[in-house]
């Protein structure tokens, strides 16, 4: 009898990649994507350095530009720190749309509920934030704690949340909720009073600037506090986690809790500095966009934050591209697309390498 040839080469993962190999794959990833879509381009019969030129001076060649970039970017760096909270403890989350939609129900519920409320904006604000919170927390919570009690696959009950929330919205929207007299699935404006303040009277409101503090805080959470080394612990080895006697199932749950809040907030501080009433699909995938944000963003608070103001950069370039350049708005999507490629492959380049394993007859 033969015996099955084995490969003589393994793929494992290099020891001690530091955030400086993680920093120089994304700056190497940027540089070759930039190249690729240069190509593409001028193979589409475009001038590529037009294109190009269009994409930054829509995102950072005007005051106002850089507004609608961080402005954009907002949403997305919220729900991938959401996402890096679960992630960092191997819990799957993906049901950040859903818990963002929770989020801006939660703040809907209070607004058109209680109507006689006259609070100030500086009382007023912060309630609605924390009922975002706490809708986007018991959306997250339930499927953390059907993982955490019955081993439930979360990422199916959590993708399934998804659908429930966006069908449990439309279905207010289009009843008890909606504008009377209006066609479309939305509530009344809401007051004054619940609009979240901007910087020094300028458009960029104040969630961006929430948006950087809670990065900060979810670093420290992971990196400064007891609970976060058991959260990345129990992402690196479950098991040995278990037995340094940390509880995996409060993990989950907490993780979830803590996911599904953050995810709920986006929803709040979107609703209420940029929409002023709910709207059905006033999200742009904000939720599943933030999940792709924190793997680029490498599962870190500060790779999360770059990879979100460069996204929202180049959603906010698409506009002046089309007006400077004269192509189509789906060349952003493909340049898009191409960078999330490349960050992916230049990240197992530098973070893997390919070692022969011995000799093979």
């Amino acid at each position: 009898m033969t015996t099955a040839r084995k490969f003589p080469y393994r793929i494992e993962k290099k020891k001690d990649v530091g955030l400086a190999v993680d920093l120089l794959s994304i700056l190497v990833a940027l540089v070759v994507s930039i190249g690729v879509a240069a190509i593409i381009i001028a193979a589409a019969g475009a001038n590529a350095a037009v294109v190009l030129w269009a994409i930054v001076k829509g995102s950072f060649g005007s005051k106002n530009a850089i507004i609608d970039t961080l402005i954009k970017s907002t949403p997305i760096m919220i729900t991938a720190l959401a996402t890096v909270v679960a992630y960092r403890a191997r819990v799957w989350n993906i049901g950040q749309e859903g818990q963002l939609y929770a989020g801006a129900i939660g703040a809907t519920f209070i607004v058109l509920t209680f109507p006689w409320l006259n609070l100030p904006a500086f009382l007023y604000v912060p309630l609605l934030l924390v009922a975002s919170v706490v809708g986007g927390a018991i959306w997250g919570g339930v499927p953390g704690w059907l993982k955490a009690k019955y081993n439930v696959n979360e990422i199916v009950v959590t993708v399934m949340f998804n659908y429930i929330m966006l069908y449990v919205t439309a279905f207010l929207l289009g009843g008890v909720w909606q504008e009377e007299g209006s066609h479309y699935f939305n509530t009344i404006r809401f007051p004054d009073s619940t609009a979240i303040p901007s910087f020094f009277g300028s458009r960029l409101h104040t969630g961006f600037g929430m948006a950087l503090l809670l990065a900060v805080g979810v670093w420290f959470l992971l990196y400064k506090m007891k609970l976060g080394y058991e959260i990345r612990a129990m992402g690196i080895n479950p098991t040995a986690a278990r037995y340094k006697g940390i509880a995996i199932q409060k993990i989950i749950l907490l993780v979830m809790l803590l996911s599904g809040g953050i995810s709920g907030l986006a929803g709040g501080i979107e609703l209420l500095a940029t929409q002023h009433r709910l709207i059905y699909g006033f999200s742009a995938a904000f939720g599943f966009t933030g999940i792709l944000i924190a793997l680029l963003g490498r599962l870190h608070p500060l790779g999360v934050t770059i990879a979100a103001i460069f996204f929202g950069a180049l959603q906010n370039g698409s506009s002046a591209m089309i007006i400077y350049s004269n192509v189509p708005r789906q060349l952003v999507t493909m340049i898009m697309g191409l960078v999330i490629i490349m960050l992916l492959l230049f990240e197992a380049l530098f973070k893997y390498r390919v070692r022969r394993v011995g000799h093979v007859d």
